[in-house]
């Protein structure tokens, strides 16, 4: 059993030495009455001597609660030092501009930057698919392609030890109030809240998303990693 246990620790260990995952430092400013921008600024360093690869969209993130086969850091918040497992106080931005769409209160105006939106996206999802089609790619299904290429464009790549610096941006609309299921969450303005960020890296699980000769050579590759990273957490501001 001790063998056992020392060989997890020891497997654990070799994992986490692989990267170094820190936030440092969040600021925040008040857009208006009901919104709060964060502005998270974090680092990821390659303590290697090889260059390493993963799969990662760095620049958004998802509540730990709605994280299952994310491509987003994943954060927790902890209350008084207690994890909060609770699906906000913020969300993942599907596309850029989507905040833009969230700050108009002019119908029309929405309803046009909307459709210039749709617009740009599906001239992107066409060119995705002919550009595949003109590489030689063999799959009919455009879904499928579209999916393929978006996960072979968010692959990060870090040079021996180097580090990369990110920065996520996101907003609480300062609602404090949350219940998910049964469970009730308050973010009580007197109270302590830190905040984590984990790497939830993964290639064994993307095999529906690859062709066999990509996922086979991806998962081959003993510097394409996967693994659970965590950062050390740091206080953010939810107070008036």
């Amino acid at each position: 059993m001790r063998k056992i246990n020392f060989l997890i620790l020891f497997v654990t260990f070799s994992i986490s030495a692989q990267i170094e995952l820190k936030i440092d430092s969040i600021t925040s400013t008040d857009i208006n009455p009901k919104k709060r921008k964060f502005d998270i600024n974090y680092h990821i360093s390659n303590l290697t001597n090889k260059e390493i690869s993963f799969f990662l969209i760095p620049n958004s993130l998802i509540a730990n609660s709605a994280s299952s086969l994310t491509l987003f850091p994943v954060y927790k918040i902890f209350q008084n030092g207690i994890f909060e497992d609770v699906d906000g106080p913020f969300y993942e931005r599907t596309f850029k501009e989507q905040e833009d769409v969230e700050d108009l209160n002019d119908s029309d105006k929405r309803k046009k930057l909307i459709e210039e939106i749709t617009k740009k996206y599906t001239l992107e999802y066409q060119d995705i698919i002919e550009n595949y089609k003109k590489n030689g790619g063999k799959s009919t299904d455009e879904m499928w392609i579209f999916k393929n290429q978006k996960l072979l464009q968010n692959i990060v790549i870090i040079k021996p030890n180097e580090t990369k610096n990110f920065i996520i941006q996101t907003n609480w609309d300062k609602k404090r109030y949350y219940k998910i299921d049964d469970n009730e969450y308050y973010l009580n303005e007197k109270d302590k809240f830190e905040i984590e960020l984990c790497l939830y890296l993964d290639k064994s699980n993307r095999k529906n998303s690859l062709s066999s000769e990509e996922f086979l050579k991806i998962n081959n590759d003993e510097n394409f990693i996967q693994g659970t990273f965590t950062s050390n957490k740091i206080e953010i501001n939810f107070k008036e």
